[in-house]
């Protein structure tokens, strides 16, 4: 059986994300950030080598990013940002669910339970040309998401309680990306039972992203509540991958701190600039430990 959870999130809920306050940050990047153009350059992590970012069994999770858009998706057009069991990117005005002339970023997550699976998400208003934060959270069968200084309540669905793990794609868009697939595509999102739409390249910088295997916030009771996005990202026992781009200036390849080893491949020209990287002045590595000393510009975590 297929639901199709965008839908009804979509009908549900977008009087209340049109409640959403846009804030101004003084956000900035700790070194580095991953350069992209928006035309053919991006980023992967092949499948057939790393598997998926989130294993059989999850049941909780909080992926999270920190980018900054330098262009609108063109007319009916998705930007990619990232994509495998987690989709974020920036949404057409056009398309957007809220109805207003807005830039949108939508957030989907692919979902299973014993009997069904589903695309669930929404979109949310966002700024070009600043900082922005987004993370999608679930657990215990709830999903919510953070938009800057914004958390929304949580959407109970009771039919599914993990990530799924085998998405109906087609192998080539079976890899874990960031930036686009190097090339317009035209794509099904849901395997199935979505409308074929065109994703683009994203053309922005991306200071950081964390995939965990744990809800890192709690969800608004009700409506949206104050939120204070995390500065930095911090590794702990609980971070599937984290990548943080401060990588050597140049640098194609961006290295995975968590430990576990999924090191971004970039690709026709993505690459990192401001960085420094490892053993540079500006930041000292951390490990695996919650203790550990961050150097200068990283001492400020959570």
């Amino acid at each position: 059986m297929y639901i199709n959870f965008k839908f009804l999130l979509s009908v549900l809920s977008p009087m209340l994300l049109l409640s959403l306050a846009m804030p101004v940050f003084s956000f900035e990047p700790s070194g580095g950030v991953l350069s992209l153009d928006g035309e053919d350059d991006y980023a992967i992590l092949p499948l057939e080598e790393h598997g998926h970012i989130f294993p059989e069994g999850t049941h909780a999770f909080t992926v999270e990013i920190w980018f900054y858009p330098k262009a609108e998706p063109k007319e009916k057009d998705k930007d990619l940002i990232l994509n495998q069991q987690v989709s974020i990117g920036l949404q057409a005005r056009e398309r957007c669910i809220l109805g207003q002339n807005q830039l949108c970023s939508y957030r989907h997550a692919y979902l299973a339970g014993d009997r069904t699976h589903g695309l669930a998400g929404t979109d949310s208003p966002i700024q070009k040309d600043q900082w922005n934060y987004i993370a999608i959270i679930f657990k215990n069968s709830t999903l919510c998401h953070a938009t800057n200084n914004r958390i929304s309540q949580g959407w109970r669905l009771p039919r599914v309680d993990r990530v799924r793990l085998n998405i109906r794609r087609p192998w080539r868009v079976q890899d874990f990306v960031v930036g686009g697939y190097g090339e317009d595509k035209f794509v099904v999102p849901n395997g199935g039972g979505g409308l074929l739409f065109q994703v683009s390249g994203f053309h922005g910088e991306i200071d950081a992203i964390r995939f965990s295997n744990i809800a890192r916030y709690d969800c608004a009771a009700q409506g949206n509540n104050p939120f204070d996005p995390p500065p930095r990202f911090l590794n702990d026992e609980h971070t599937l991958a984290l990548w943080d781009f401060n990588d050597k200036e140049g640098a194609t390849r961006f290295e995975d701190t968590s430990g576990n080893g999924k090191t971004l491949i970039g690709m026709n020209g993505a690459t990192v600039i401001g960085g420094e990287g490892i053993g540079g002045n500006l930041e000292i590595r951390p490990d695996t430990s919650l203790t550990t000393t961050w150097g200068q510009v990283k001492s400020e975590s959570f």
